[in-house]
């Protein structure tokens, strides 16, 4: 099933991604508790828009919309970081980093918790690897003097067949759950 996937990416590359996201998530608390203020005004501005703009009442399929869009927007920004060969690592950390940041301010070290126990983020979380690692692997072929446009049509489909479906049953899995909280919020 995965075999067009791992003869594109490297294995290592996945494992990275993975180590670079947790080691971003490690970072997040620590950075809040020692109130490093520039390395928390991004997490903090996009907790502010999601607060401001992203109302309870929204129905089933905006609510939907909004999640699938949102992320794929940043997984694809990591993937195409990649056009900026030293970018992908630096991506894998932040998102790690910046979800860390926001669930730390919101529950404390429970937030935290919740990040590893969340249904949603294990779909979320390899989607999120392998977009990153995609990433690398335009990064390696510009390293390596070849064309990241050369590449780039191999790779696309597999963002698309991969990180699109992953995140699409992920915003389906998230949007029923918030569902399913506002319907138990009602009734108490």
């Amino acid at each position: 099933m995965f075999s067009d996937l791992f003869e594109t990416i490297h294995p290592a590359y996945f494992f990275l991604s993975a180590l670079l996201f947790m080691l971003g998530i490690y970072c997040g608390p620590l950075a809040v508790d020692r109130e490093i203020g520039f390395l928390l005004r991004y997490p903090r501005w996009i907790h502010y828009l999601l607060e401001r703009y992203f109302k309870p009442y929204f129905g089933f399929w905006l609510t939907f919309t909004i999640i699938f869009i949102l992320n794929n927007l940043s997984l694809f920004s990591s993937f195409v970081s990649g056009f900026l060969v030293v970018v992908p690592p630096l991506a894998a950390f932040l998102t790690g980093f910046n979800v860390a940041v926001i669930s730390y301010e919101l529950l404390g070290w429970q937030g935290i918790g919740q990040i590893f126990i969340n249904p949603v983020a294990w779909l979320e979380f390899p989607a999120a690897w392998i977009s990153f690692s995609l990433g690398f692997v335009l990064a390696e072929a510009q390293l390596a003097g070849e064309s990241a446009g050369a590449i780039w049509p191999q790779l696309w489909p597999l963002y698309l067949k991969y990180v699109g479906f992953i995140l699409l049953l992920a915003a389906l899995l998230e949007t029923g759950m918030i569902e399913l909280a506002r319907k138990y919020e009602k009734k108490d």
